[in-house]
């Protein structure tokens, strides 16, 4: 085995000589994948002694299985150990043949394979070296070319370095003069340099203040800023020392006052002023601190501002030296001075806001330092004044709740506190714009002025009723049809066109109304400008005012009240529509209303009692929180009317009238009885002088013009009021919509009022006492069968004939409503018989067929005059007298109903008892026994609960018993 070193030098040599050879003879480049022909081919060339090695070391297995094998596959079966160049290759491959001992096979295979990788790798790296020829040939060719300039270069580094050699010896004396004349100038121009920064040190205080003059702010700190740190180059001179002390206490002064320019900001804004200020607080550090100072200027504004504007509405005699409280201002104010106070106060606050939503604005558009890292002082400054917005609103909030309180608004006339509430709502809508906040502090304060004033203000008009009641004529207003008529409504007609129908109040209520969802928010209505109508109505306050004008500017007189607070609520249901000329009304009115063509039956009370309602109204839909007892007081309104009518014309009937009363009338009228009454100090009035003449006059039928008039009057304002039933629910939470509904349902109110009034009339009509007399001497226990009525319904039926030509009078100056004045009078003539029936004491089949006969003619004279049938009145006397023809049980029966009820009264009962059982005593005392326990146990038939405790200007006849006819 030969040497693999000496192997490795002698084809290094080999690959030496053919590098000297390749231009002299052509040499045959091997390909890759050398076949057993290249391998034999270039093999041949080796000495005769290796070949003989080789022949005799290889053995013909060894060279079968090379020859398998491709150029690749030898190559990388090469093992590691021959690339690393630490490696002993000899070692290694001696440790891996005699590892397991000699083995003269393992050997032979082993050296085969050995000398094939050699002859691979050799002729691998030839191709490669042969590959690499042009390369080379290249890489040569620079590198001479390279080696050519470097020798140019270093003979041009020779030249020059021979000439500035020459040069240093020729021109060094030159050089050193011009060096020291160049050092001399700029000795002198350093010089120069600080006397011009004294001189203009000297002259920085002139300068600062005309660049203050103009408002150049910036500027100002600029320069100031400039020579202060030019100061501190030269403070070795004691000149600049002390121009650096007075600089110092110029820019004090200079920030003394940019402070005093600041604070003008706060009650008059200016943009371009306030940019230069802001620029000048960036220059000097002092942004942050300029904000905080701002802020106490606006609240040290609020305070110091109010306090001026009370002091000059006190009076001019208090002593100017002592200073009052805040709150002892407000209470010292003259009550005609309270709305101009407000208003002035609340234009002083429009100018503090204005200025510092403006602020607010400035900042959102301009930034001072133009970063947007979280820890940028714009982020602060904007999250400052964001904090500010409520802090400022919440004083000025304070401070306007201070004044409401402690002012003395119940003093207030009805059109001044509508004006005010028009006033704080403006204000509540601009703390809302301003910082989003809902003000409820304001909005419960003036809830709490409200209920009070709203109190006083009820029982101010009951009173006012009180003086139309004492002073009216009782006699029918022409020419009124609707209620739209009345200036009071004027501003929700549109309105009450919208809520006609409870589909169109439905669907108002469903429209995010802040009433409909029970929101004590709204206090009133907004104003005129703030509707459709106005071009800036989709605009805030901030938007269409400045700090020179407010919302508030303006006098708010009553000609600006009707077209603008009373123009609707805030929802579109409601909302404000413009004035029409009054044909443009009546047409408007004739087309929404169809009732609104006939003219209504009212009198000048029924007439203000609407006005008021008018005016709750007003109030109901500008105090949201408080339309529940608006809304109450309507209906005392109209509650205390029907007292009233109640109290003149249903108290001096000759009968009792105590039956006649519904328990619903009965509940209304006590109720306003223990309620109202005790509040007003004009009750009880005094109607004497009309009950003692026309009331009391027979040739006008006992003033029954005057009691329709009352009642009819009565009627029409129901029915005027019912128009506003969907509306007002509109206004009132749901939670108290039953109250409205149950009141509105019943709807015989006036009617039932009615039956105790005319029966003061008809109950004097009839000579009750004669009648009864003229009945008790009938003969009533006849053998035989009477074909003439008795001499007492002649003169009933002459009674009546003489009632209709007075009503037929009557009727020339008011509308009678003939239904229930007849009933009226049907009522008191069947209870008239009833009475005289029942004092009977004997009767015979004979006598009862003369009641039925005497009945009957009076019922058809009495329905032919008065062309109506009265079913329930015959009933009445029917059912009385054909109880004679009862069996014993039947009777009995009959009697244990009517002790249940109230139909008949218990001395009737008896007397009927008596008469039909005159002649079973037994009989007899069981059923008064069952009449007596009846009455014993509360059924008494006249109840003792009605208003109607007694009547003074009732007569009695001895004998007659007229309490019971009824």
């Amino acid at each position: 085995m030969q040497n693999p070193k000496a192997k490795m030098d002698e084809l290094k040599s080999k690959v030496m000589d053919l590098l000297h050879k390749q231009t002299n003879r052509q040499m045959k480049i091997p390909a890759m994948g050398f076949s057993d022909y290249f391998i034999q081919t270039v093999t041949a060339e080796t000495s005769p002694s290796q070949e003989a090695d080789e022949a005799d070391s290889s053995s013909p297995g060894a060279d079968q299985s090379n020859a398998q094998k491709s150029d690749q596959e030898i190559l990388e079966s090469i093992e590691q150990c021959y690339y690393n160049p630490d490696s002993n290759p000899q070692l290694y491959e001696l440790k891996k043949v005699l590892n397991d001992g000699i083995d003269n096979e393992l050997i032979e295979v082993t050296i085969a394979q050995l000398r094939t990788q050699q002859k691979v790798l050799t002729k691998q790296v030839l191709q490669n070296i042969l590959e690499q020829r042009n390369a080379c040939s290249s890489e040569f060719a620079s590198i001479n070319e390279t080696q050519k300039k470097l020798e140019e270069s270093l003979w041009t580094c020779q030249k020059a370095r021979s000439y500035l050699n020459f040069a240093r010896t020729n021109l060094t004396t030159t050089s050193l003069e011009i060096l020291a004349s160049y050092r001399k100038r700029e000795v002198l121009k350093e010089v120069l340099d600080t006397l011009v920064a004294i001189k203009k040190l000297r002259t920085t205080d002139v300068e600062v203040q005309k660049l203050l003059a103009d408002h150049n702010y910036s500027a100002a700190i600029g320069l100031l800023l400039q020579c202060k740190s030019s100061a501190e180059a030269y403070m070795h001179f004691n000149s600049v020392q002390s121009l650096s002390k007075k600089l110092q206490e110029t820019m004090l002064l200079m920030e003394f006052q940019l402070d005093t320019v600041l604070n003008e900001m706060v009650l008059g804004f200016d943009a371009r002023k306030y940019a230069k200020l802001q620029e000048a607080y960036k220059l000097a550090n002092k942004s942050l601190m300029a904000m905080d100072q701002l802020h106490i200027n606006y609240i040290s504004a609020i305070h110091s501002s109010v306090n001026a504007v009370l002091r000059g509405f006190s009076e001019p005699g208090q002593d100017d030296q002592a200073k009052p409280l805040y709150e002892q201002l407000c209470e010292q104010l003259a009550v005609e001075k309270l709305l101009p106070c407000l208003i002035s106060l609340c234009k002083t606050f429009w100018t503090i806001l204005a200025s510092y939503y403006q602020v607010v604005m400035w900042h959102n558009n301009y930034k001072l330092y133009g970063q947007d890292e979280e820890d940028s002082p714009d982020i602060y400054i904007q999250q400052k004044l964001k904090k500010g917005q409520s802090r400022v609103w919440n004083d000025i909030l304070t401070k306007v709740c201070l004044f409401l309180q402690a002012a003395k608004l119940t003093g207030l006339k009805y059109d001044q506190f509508i004006q005010l509430l028009s006033v704080v709502q403006r204000l509540k809508k601009v703390g809302l714009e301003f910082c989003g906040e809902q003000s409820e502090k304001l909005i419960e304060t003036m809830q709490q002025q409200s209920e009070e004033f709203f109190r006083r203000y009820h029982i101010s008009c009951v009173e006012e009723i009180c003086l139309f009641l004492d002073n009216e004529s009782w006699t029918s207003v022409d020419s009124f049809a609707h209620i739209l008529q009345l200036p009071e409504f004027r501003s929700v007609r549109h309105t009450l066109r919208r809520h006609k129908s409870p589909t169109a109040a439905l669907l108002a209520s469903s429209n995010n109304s802040p009433i409909s969802n029970n929101n004590c928010d709204e206090l009133v209505s907004v104003h005129s400008q703030d509707g459709g109508s106005s071009i800036y109505g989709s605009y805030g306050y901030f938007l269409r005012f400045s700090e020179k004008s407010s919302p508030f500017d303006g006098g708010l007189d009553a000609a600006m009240l009707e077209e603008d607070i009373l123009s609707g609520i805030v929802d579109e249901a409601s909302c404000y529509f413009s004035e029409e000329s009054d044909d443009e009304q009546k047409s408007l009115q004739s087309k929404e209303f169809d009732d609104a063509s006939n003219q209504l039956l009212v009198n000048s009370t029924a007439l203000n009692v609407l006005r008021c309602i008018g005016r709750y109204l007003q109030m109901c839909k500008l105090l949201h929180c408080i339309s529940p007892k608006i809304v109450t007081c309507m209906l005392e309104l109209i509650d205390f009317y029907v007292y009233a009518v109640h109290e003149i014309f249903g108290r001096d009937a000759l009968v009792a009238t105590e039956n006649l009363y519904t328990p619903q009338l009965e509940n209304r009228l006590r109720a306003l009885e223990a309620n109202v009454l005790p509040q007003i100090k004009l009750w009880p009035l005094n109607f004497s002088s009309l009950a003692n003449n026309e009331l009391a006059n027979p040739d006008t039928l006992y003033g029954l013009s005057q009691r329709i008039v009352a009642v009819e009057a009565g009627r029409s304002m129901l029915q005027q009021f019912h128009i506003l039933q969907y509306y007002l629910n509109h206004l009132l939470p749901v939670a108290k919509r039953p109250l409205l509904t149950s009141y509105l349902e019943y709807s015989d109110y006036m009617l039932d009022l009615a039956k105790p009034v005319y029966t003061c009339v008809t109950s004097r009509v009839i000579d009750l006492s004669a009648i009864l007399a003229q009945m008790a001497k009938v003969k009533w226990d006849v053998n035989h069968v009477i074909h003439q009525h008795s001499s007492y319904s002649d003169v009933l039926n002459r009674n009546i004939q003489s009632f209709a030509m007075c009503l037929e009078e009557i009727a020339k100056e008011v509308p009678v409503p003939s239904k229930h004045v007849w009933n009226s009078m049907a009522h008191v003539a069947t209870h008239l018989l009833v009475e005289g029936f029942s004092n009977v004491k004997k009767c015979s089949a004979g006598g009862r067929a003369l009641m039925q006969l005497d009945f009957a003619n009076f019922m058809s004279f009495l329905e032919l005059i008065s062309n109506q049938k009265y079913p329930k009145h015959r009933s009445y006397v029917d059912v009385f007298i054909k109880t004679y023809y009862f069996a014993p049980e039947q009777f009995e029966q009959w009697i244990e109903q009517q002790r249940q009820g109230d139909e008949y009264s218990s001395k009737q009962l008896s007397s009927l008892i008596q008469c039909i059982c005159v002649s079973d005593k037994r009989t007899r005392q069981r059923l008064l026994q069952l009449l007596d326990g009846a009455s014993a146990n509360g059924f008494a038939t006249t109840p003792t609960t009605t208003p109607q405790k007694s009547n003074p200007g009732s007569r009695s006849t001895p004998g007659s018993n007229l309490s019971s006819v009824i």
